[in-house]
């Protein structure tokens, strides 16, 4: 782990373990950040990082977050958190409540708060709160395959929380590798992977190479249909239908809520995908292979729940559990699995 050779190197104490201070780290922004004292406060600015601290055990040291986050705590989190303080919005934060926060009743600022930022705007926010001393930011963004591990790892470190932080490490490798195992050697599809609508069919957005969600088409077992965009641009229906993509997989933007309680809105959005001008000639939509899943298991930390979920409708014979593998996530996050919750349509 390239990221936590750096951090053993940067502490200040040669042989020094996680709980001598000052420690230096590296964070994913290149930045070196000194952590003065063991972390009692933490703000978050995005639902990722909140997320990552739930999974290290650390949701009763989350005193502030962006409205992003405040909107889905009664269903991520302890409903005991109402004490969280917003803010700010995903992308304008109130520096100076930020700053109030970590103030004594003598209003002084002592070592001890951790602000988590996304690492494009961490430059931006460290310079906010350096007229603040003794605030420490990091930039993380727990949604990058290929920082995640060493991310989850380091702020396991900051935070004391090496040993969940080595747990859950372990669990995700050991269910991507499931993964990997169930797949391989077996036929790929081309897959079509939708997420908003709302500009209509002349501008669907979807998911192409260096976003997330190809990685996890690949991983999957299946091929993009998008080819030579980047991110996550918009295309037109005529586009999809000349593809003719063997699997469809709706993502829609959040639903505020853990899962949909009913099937009727999922239906819905496959039935419009399904009825739209040429459709009956796709290959997806002939196959019964259009689906509608949950998206937030699909992203930050948790993405390996969607990745089981992905394998499994691209390939029904698999022997995977998805239903157990998020079980087991929301457990490891001291949450329990809601049956009678619906998390992809049609079942799988």
């Amino acid at each position: 782990m390239a990221m936590f050779v750096s951090l053993c190197l940067f502490l200040m104490f040669g042989e020094a373990n996680a709980a001598d201070y000052p420690m230096n780290v590296i964070d994913s922004a290149g930045r070196e950040v000194t952590i003065d004292a063991p972390i009692e406060m933490i703000v978050v600015l995005n639902s990722d990082a909140a997320e990552a601290a739930s999974i290290l055990g650390s949701t009763d040291k989350i005193m502030g977050v962006t409205d992003s986050v405040e909107k889905y705590k009664a269903y991520y989190f302890s409903n005991q958190l109402d004490d969280w303080i917003v803010v700010g919005t995903w992308k304008e934060f109130n520096y100076e409540k930020i700053a109030d926060l970590a103030k004594d009743e003598s209003g002084r600022i002592e070592p001890g708060m951790l602000v988590i930022s996304y690492t494009s705007k961490v430059s931006e926010v460290d310079e906010n709160l350096s007229p603040f001393r003794n605030i420490a930011v990091v930039g993380f963004d727990f949604y990058k395959a290929d920082t995640m591990e060493d991310e989850i790892t380091t702020l396991g470190v900051i935070l004391d929380r090496e040993e969940k932080a080595d747990a859950y490490e372990n669990w995700f490798q050991e269910k991507k590798d499931d993964v990997v195992s169930a797949i391989s050697g077996l036929d790929k599809f081309k897959v079509y992977v939708e997420g908003s609508s709302t500009g209509g069919l002349g501008s669907l957005g979807t998911y192409a190479e260096g976003s997330s969600l190809n990685d996890m088409i690949q991983l999957a077992g299946g091929d993009n249909v998008i080819e030579g965009l980047t991110g996550t641009p918009k295309v037109d229906w005529e586009t999809i239908l000349a593809l003719n993509p063997d699997v469809i997989i709706k993502v829609p933007p959040g639903i505020n809520q853990l899962g949909w309680s009913d099937a009727s809105e999922m239906e819905e959005m496959v039935d419009e995908i399904k009825s739209r001008p040429g459709a009956n000639d796709i290959s997806a939509v002939q196959d019964n292979k259009v689906y509608v899943i949950f998206r937030d298991m699909t992203l930050g930390a948790g993405n390996v729940v969607g990745l089981t979920y992905w394998a499994k409708m691209l390939h029904p014979e698999i022997d995977l559990d998805p239903v157990s593998v998020y079980e087991e996530y929301l457990n490891i996050r001291g949450l329990d699995y809601p049956c009678e919750k619906l998390f992809v349509y049609p079942e799988i």
